[in-house]
């Protein structure tokens, strides 16, 4: 299951420094509902990130996904690995999306 998230270059960047080795290497987006379809295949389950109008890269997501219902916006936890980004090469162009999309750039697993 590949999702994908628009976020701008700051929060990218934030993300990415835990995977120059400062601080833990797992990071979270906070979701308002969960995706369809993470648990069917857990090991190759991608969250996507766009910036600035363009696909740039992914991260690999970590099977559990915490669920806290006490905070009614954003209930839903998705765990990523920083230390898995992976630049995608090519021009990707991305429309803004609000929460997540499932409509990401075709890359296939490595």
């Amino acid at each position: 299951m590949d999702v994908g998230v628009c976020w701008s270059p700051a929060v990218l960047e934030h993300k990415l420094e835990r995977r120059r080795g400062r601080g833990r290497s797992e990071e979270v987006w906070n979701c308002r509902r969960l995706p369809r379809g993470l648990d069917a295949a857990p090991d190759s389950n991608r969250l996507f990130v766009a910036s600035r109008g363009r696909w740039v890269g992914f991260f690999r997501l970590v099977p559990e996904v915490p669920h806290f219902p006490d905070d009614r916006a954003c209930p839903w936890a998705l765990i990523f690995d920083a230390r898995s980004w992976t630049p995608i090469v090519g021009d990707h162009p991305c429309r803004p999306v609000r929460g997540w999309t499932y409509r990401v750039p075709p890359v296939p697993l490595a």
